[in-house]
């Protein structure tokens, strides 16, 4: 299905702010995907580092859901997303008392400077499951990250972010959450995503900031909550702004949280 010309009406009723490619950074990214789509649907932040800083993006299939009879075509479905995205793709034990040992494994072999997975009240079973692990997992090691959560199917109570979204990447997410065909024949999360991002710009621009403040003059956004894990405790995490708009070099920014919290001299501007 071709959605450019759906996008750009959207996009024509806000101020163009197109993908801006910034300067390429060393950095890795751990998606936790709950169920095969996803890292389709939660993985702008992902995206937005991948194309405008180079980061090296890995999907980590927690589950290839429920259903024994779909898991066969889901993980076909899921290849065939990630490889449209170009995520590298992991896929974790269907065993859960074995997921977080393997889980460890491959925090411990990339090392990645941000990790996304679904809030710890994000209401579906999976999702927070998938958060404990990730926080099971993360006990011992000796690794300074930032955790993106992320939310779906319920709101996070305290989000501290919201990122704009390009209409370029939200364009690359429908297509490729069409691609999970059994997924969107069920529910069309595809052609439901840019309703969504737009409604989380309504909410973020109170939630986030202050109740009656101006909204930001974009059209899609994603909110998350980002916190800092070092010396194996979450702690929090603060950033330059609570808007990061398609002009913010988010890599380098993460860049600079990351330097301080491993005690470098850089400073977050």
């Amino acid at each position: 299905m071709e959605f450019t010309p759906y996008l750009k009406t959207l996009n024509s009723l806000f101020p163009q702010h197109p993908l801006i490619v910034k300067p390429s950074i060393p950095f890795t990214v751990l998606i936790l995907s709950p169920h095969p789509d996803d890292e389709s649907i939660t993985g702008s932040l992902a995206l937005r580092l991948m194309h405008e800083n180079n980061a090296h993006v890995i999907n980590v299939a927690v589950t290839l859901g429920s259903n024994k009879d779909r898991q066969k075509p889901r993980l076909k479905e899921l290849e065939n997303a990630c490889n449209y995205l170009e995520f590298d793709l992991d896929l974790l034990n269907e065993n859960w008392a074995k997921k977080s040992k393997e889980l460890k494994i491959l925090l411990q072999k990339y090392r990645p400077q941000l990790i996304l997975a679904p809030h710890l009240k994000d209401h579906h079973p999976t999702h927070i499951k998938t958060s404990k692990l990730l926080l099971k997992s993360l006990k011992g090691l000796k690794l300074n990250t930032i955790i993106a959560w992320t939310e779906f199917w319920a709101p996070i109570e305290k989000p501290n972010c919201l990122i704009e979204v390009p209409t370029e990447i939200v364009e690359l997410q429908m297509k490729a959450l069409e691609m999970h065909k059994g997924e969107v024949a069920r529910n069309p999360y595809h052609l439901r995503l840019p309703a969504w991002m737009m409604d989380n710009v309504r909410r973020g621009s109170e939630i986030i900031s202050t109740i009656g403040s101006k909204s930001p003059q974009i059209p899609f956004g994603v909110i998350y909550h980002l916190e800092l894990f070092k010396n194996d405790k979450v702690m929090k995490l603060k950033l330059p702004t609570h808007f990061l708009s398609s002009f913010a070099d988010i890599g380098q920014i993460f860049k600079e949280i990351l330097d301080a919290a491993s005690g470098s001299k850089t400073k977050v501007k």
